[in-house]
């Protein structure tokens, strides 16, 4: 059974990690507090915790004083394996193993980079570059504009392309998505058109383009409706491409990363009575395994007082629960816009606007 076993005060937004029950709280005096297994640990501001493998993430404000971050990282069962100085803000998407570490050269006043292994400390690439690179399962990308670059280990160019060439429309490539059934995963937004891009990311070719127009491009193409929102699911291959219609309804769409197959169609909704037949917003938080976390907003309420770990798989809600009363959620309390992660594994982490940490756990009875 699932119950809210804890409430913990002053943890940022970013500072926690489901999967093995880590987070941070802030501090007086620019310092914060590291909770894992059942270590308290003190450290520097919290600006991230997140986790891979069996390895926790911390990064923070530097100890140095300067305008980036160090990288402190753990056990599972807090043990400090290494610290990193001078990275940039993690992003959770890419492989969190390696990131960017940055460089003031004073005699051409120009910040130089280069992806560092945290786990060991060392740089990557020989020479430093000026910006930044991602690493997404374990291949090196860089992105500008509408080129996109992979690398290999060495620094050498594998390929390179500016994906203009390939599209009738204009576009404008946003943030990699991810790396998901041997596919680089980009989409282009332009004056309010969508455009997913399934990419070899062996060859650079775009292998399809998913959008609301054939006439966007002259390559393989996919009509699923307007883009809204994709997310990616690695352990299983499968993406979640979430889509509206002519008509204005909004269906999700499970794809088949490898095969670019559509494995279901469904509504944007989960068949479930929650909050004894209120009508409900359903927000799409995280697609992690055989799990969708959603976030619940009561039309009564006008905020996101609720949330609910889903299995797709099995049709079925594992949990769902409403975090605020009605009257607590017109005085403006919410769930926060943050993921809620769920890793199947007795824990889920809520966190709301007022910066606490809501900690449900599966008690046995």
């Amino acid at each position: 059974m699932w119950k809210e076993t804890k409430v913990v005060k002053n943890v940022g937004y970013d500072n926690f990690d489901a999967r093995f029950g880590a987070y941070a709280t802030i501090q007086a005096d620019g310092k914060s507090m590291f909770y894992i297994g059942d270590k308290e640990i003190p450290i520097c501001e919290a600006i991230c915790v997140c986790s891979y493998d069996d390895k926790v993430v911390v990064q923070t404000e530097s100890e140095d004083g300067n305008s980036y971050y160090d990288i402190r990282l753990y056990s599972k069962d807090g043990e400090l394996l290494n610290v990193v100085k001078d990275t940039f803000c993690i992003r959770r998407e890419p492989n969190i193993r390696y990131n960017n570490v940055f460089t003031f050269r004073s005699d051409d006043n120009i910040r130089y980079a280069n992806l560092v292994d945290i786990e060991i400390g060392n740089k990557i690439f020989e020479k430093d570059y000026r910006d930044e690179r991602e690493v997404f399962n374990n291949m090196v990308f860089w992105t500008r504009g509408n080129a996109i670059i992979r690398y290999d280990w060495d620094g050498n160019i594998l390929w390179q392309r500016d994906y203009q060439s390939d599209f009738n429309v204009k576009i404008e490539l946003g943030d990699i998505e991810g790396v998901c059934g041997g596919k680089l995963w980009v989409k282009s937004k332009h004056d309010w058109h969508e455009i997913l891009l399934a990419i070899d990311v062996n060859t650079g070719d775009v292998i399809k383009a998913f959008s609301d127009s054939k006439e966007d491009t002259n390559l393989p193409h996919c009509n699923y409706g307007s883009i809204k929102s994709v997310y990616l699911n690695s352990e299983n291959n499968h993406i979640l491409v979430v889509v509206k219609d002519r008509e204005g309804e909004n269906f999700m769409n499970f794809v088949d990363a490898k095969n670019l197959e559509v494995l279901e169609k469904t509504d944007y909704a989960i068949n479930y009575d929650y909050d004894n037949g209120k009508e409900y917003i359903m927000g799409i938080s995280g697609f992690y395994g055989d799990f969708l976390t959603l976030r619940l907003e009561c039309l009564e309420d006008g905020n996101t007082s609720g949330f609910a770990v889903y299995n797709y798989k099995k049709k079925e809600v594992v949990f769902a629960h409403r975090l605020f009363s009605i009257k607590e959620s017109k005085k403006g309390w919410a769930i926060s816009n943050f993921g809620i992660p769920f890793f199947n594994n007795g824990r889920i982490f809520v966190h709301d606007f007022a910066d606490r940490l809501h900690i449900f756990e599966d008690v046995k009875e």
